[in-house]
């Protein structure tokens, strides 16, 4: 049965009056935001966003890398299936499943795209064809504007990448992000004189690498008021599998090759870099939210934004995402609902999964029977309630071919991380983790040896053993020798 909320959504259905969705993504977004309690951050707009919904503090993504969480969430499948845990994209790895655009499509809704939903473009244009808007960009390469950045793209002769940092005296069109919001405003301004209700899906490209945005967001935090990471050691107790070593980073001009050689004040300059993405990129979600007001579609509109992933700042001197730590895959999610509750937490460790089916809930739609997420429409009636629900996420080293592939499966709760890294092919247990966020929130000793948690223990690893038994391995004898 439907709550009253989501009748109250779906009254006019009959006319095809259905609520409208703005589905807002933001890539490699930490929940370093004001609304999660970071003061040092300025995020206005996403914070007020937060005032008028619902927070969850304990979302996570399935995997903490772009290409198969995005996966993951827009077909509503786990990435240890059909091999989406290998980065590869939809239109190669599930052209027949239903995703969550296609979903709304099929069900009368008419949709919209601009700036990074899917991770490769083949998907975008498959996924939304005509329905895309594709920004009329005026940078060079991954995004720069000033002659010194385009300049050192051809200085990096391995991988032909510019500065990872760029401050630019420009307006907020310049860049990528800033046409994507400028495109978004008026597509909805068309949208909102149809008859047929819209989905309407932005992708902002901040913070992730180059952090590149217009100066007046790096003059927000003078160089003065950076600080270093709180953990800048590995965990203690951990193996090898925990965290990468090197990776994305290091592809741009001036990086050193490995994370343990980045420096203080390049690490200072980097953190002030993203803060600054973060600051630009929560300026183009006000501009969402103010013509959502000016439209007079407040009453009729569900606002949902999620991170794809979370990201390290050189914590545990280390950087970008890639684990099954906490700080890699606990995602900023905001369900903003008309008419429901205001400026509410739910402390209910949920997942990035389950966005597809809440919508689908949420807008009286059946749900396709693939999914594997859950509807939390309840959580988003009753927040004050936390459950006790365990969560799933992956991490794995060497995706590319399965005979390496070693696969860390992670089964968190409102307290415990617990991890067994897997040799995927034969199910050997290489390692195991466990942190205990009550006594250690930053993740920072493994207390797997401890006896005091054997209970828990065989409690998260029964979870594990589940999801190891579903995990799909069919796609093997197609993977590199």
């Amino acid at each position: 049965m439907l709550t009253t909320l989501v009748a109250s959504l779906v009254a006019n259905t009959d006319k095809l009056k259905r609520p409208n969705v703005l589905f807002i993504a933001i890539d490699d977004l930490r929940t370093e935001l004001g609304c999660y309690g970071a003061s040092h951050i300025k995020s206005p707009n996403i914070d007020r966003l937060a005032e008028s919904g619902i927070r969850f503090s304990k979302a996570h993504v399935q995997q903490a890398i772009c290409m198969a969480s995005r996966a993951s969430i827009m077909s509503g499948l786990r990435p240890e299936k059909r091999k989406i845990y290998t980065g590869e994209s939809v239109t190669d790895l599930i052209p027949d499943v239903v995703t969550l655009n296609k979903f709304f499509a099929n069900n009368g809704y008419t949709i919209a795209s601009c700036g990074k939903i899917y991770h490769f473009g083949a998907d975008t244009i498959h996924q939304f064809g005509d329905a895309e808007m594709t920004p009329d960009l005026k940078t060079t390469g991954r995004g720069y504007i000033a002659a010194d950045s385009i300049a050192k793209i051809k200085l990096n002769k391995a991988h032909q990448r510019g500065p990872a940092y760029e401050s630019a005296d420009v307006s907020d069109t310049t860049y990528k992000d800033g046409i994507n919001a400028h495109n978004a405003v008026e597509r909805m301004a068309e949208l909102s004189q149809e008859d047929a209700p819209f989905f309407m899906a932005v992708g902002f490209s901040k913070p992730h690498l180059p952090f590149v945005a217009p100066k007046k967001y790096w003059d927000l935090y003078p160089e003065e008021t950076i600080s270093m990471p709180e953990v800048r050691k590995h965990p203690e107790n951990t193996s090898k599998y925990v965290l990468p070593t090197s990776g994305e980073l290091t592809n741009y001009y001036g990086m050193p090759n490995k994370y343990s050689a980045i420096d203080e004040a390049t690490t200072l300059t980097l953190r002030r870099g993203y803060y600054a993405c973060v600051s630009y990129v929560d300026a183009q979600v006000g501009k969402l939210l103010d013509q959502v007001k000016a439209l007079g579609l407040e009453d009729n509109t569900i606002i949902v934004l999620w991170g794809d992933h979370g990201f390290k700042l050189g914590d545990y001197s280390s950087w970008c995402k890639w684990s099954n730590l906490k700080i890699d895959t606990n995602i900023p999610l905001i369900f903003r609902i008309p008419g429901g509750k205001q400026n509410k937490v739910s402390h209910t460790p949920v997942e990035a999964l389950d966005i597809y089916p809440t919508l689908a809930e949420l807008c009286g739609l059946e749900m396709p029977g693939h999914l594997e997420g859950q509807s939390i429409v309840r959580n988003l009636t009753n927040p004050e309630k936390t459950e006790a629900r365990t969560v799933e996420t992956i991490w794995p080293h060497y995706r590319k071919n399965y005979k390496r592939v070693v696969m860390g499966f992670s089964a968190k709760d409102a307290r415990y991380n617990y991890v067994e890294w897997v040799q995927f092919n034969s199910g050997e247990i290489l390692a195991k983790e466990l942190y205990d966020h009550k006594k250690d929130p930053m993740e920072t000793v493994n207390v797997i040896a401890d006896p005091h948690y054997a209970e828990v223990i065989t409690r998260l690893s029964q979870k594990t053993s589940e999801i190891k038994a579903g995990a799909d391995h069919r796609h093997a004898l197609n993977q590199a020798k």
